[in-house]
């Protein structure tokens, strides 16, 4: 029974957080007609403040700590210069080495990306905001409420851990299908598969991966907007 109360909160959670996402973009650009960097910006803030809300209501739910999904401070330092560390080599890798061999500024990732972030510096500040916001309220779901979640309610057996990367991957690729087959691709790789396990690895602490993904999607914005 507390077995289906915390996979039932788990989803609540994530069904919660995919309708402020989706809610606030609306209001974004349908209300208040915001394009480009301020629209990005305050959607940052929304995921991280509202999305945050969400999933903080749905661990209540569960009954799980937030220390225990990893929202701890506990080996903070050598978490973040890892996670960092990550995102300086897998961006030298992609820029360096994968992007140009698989279509350069021609890819569907890069165009869409690039079209986001736009030709201003207003553009691509807000795209920073919605880098550092945003890709911190994704950790907190995809890594901390559903990896965490579901350890948590099966007692950590490797086959929980297992087809909890698997729905993260999955989830993970899918919520970037605007991106095209590569942003696809490439997303279920790094957000899925590898942010997943540095959450493994650093023994489910959530600084890890937050600080990997938030410097892979700062450095991105930075060289697309500066050479695409």
């Amino acid at each position: 029974m507390k077995r289906f109360r915390q996979l039932a909160a788990i989803l609540f959670g994530l069904l919660a957080w995919y309708a402020v996402a989706i809610a606030a973009d609306f209001f974004l650009v349908g209300v208040w007609g915001l394009t480009s960097g301020t629209r990005f910006a305050m959607l940052g803030a929304a995921e991280l403040i509202l999305g945050g809300g969400v999933i903080i209501l749905a661990l209540r739910l569960a009954g799980i700590r937030p220390a225990e999904i990893g929202w701890t401070s506990h080996c903070i330092r050598s978490d973040v210069l890892v996670g960092l560390m990550i995102a300086v080599l897998f961006a030298v890798v992609q820029f360096a080495v994968i992007i140009p061999a698989t279509g350069g500024a021609g890819r569907s990732d890069i165009v869409a990306n690039a079209a986001q972030i736009g030709e201003t510096y207003p553009g691509l500040f807000g795209m920073l905001l919605l880098a550092l916001l945003g890709s911190t309220s994704e950790e907190l779901l995809f890594r901390g409420l559903l990896l965490g979640g579901i350890a948590i309610a099966f007692k950590g057996g490797t086959m929980a851990r297992v087809l909890a990367t698997a729905i993260v991957i999955v989830l993970f690729a899918l919520s970037h299908g605007y991106q095209g087959w590569a942003g696809v691709v490439d997303t279920g790789f790094f957000g899925g598969l590898l942010l997943s396990a540095i959450y493994w690895w650093r023994d489910m602490r959530l600084a890890g991966p937050i600080a990997a993904h938030v410097g892979w999607n700062i450095i991105a914005s930075i060289i697309i907007f500066s050479i695409y």
